[in-house]
């Protein structure tokens, strides 16, 4: 997992639950309720590649290697 990629996912993780702006790399911004489950893995926790933001009743499937930033919000 490069740096970029590990640092989305644990900040990703952070914010499971909250409100956020999620910037992409195509310059589309989506703001909405961020899903992102970690599961337990056997010697650590496996994070996946994609996240789910829900905008309004919409959920948009989002891989993470496509987010340019998150923030809170």
């Amino acid at each position: 997992m490069s740096d970029y990629t590990d640092t989305m996912k644990r900040l990703a993780s952070a914010l499971d639950g909250q409100a956020v702006t999620m910037n992409l790399v195509g310059g589309q911004t989506l703001t909405g309720t961020l899903d992102y489950e970690t599961t337990p893995g056997y010697y650590s926790t496996n994070f996946p590649d994609v996240l789910t933001v829900t905008v309004e009743t919409k959920a948009h499937t989002v891989r993470l290697d496509h987010v340019s930033s998150i923030g809170q919000g």
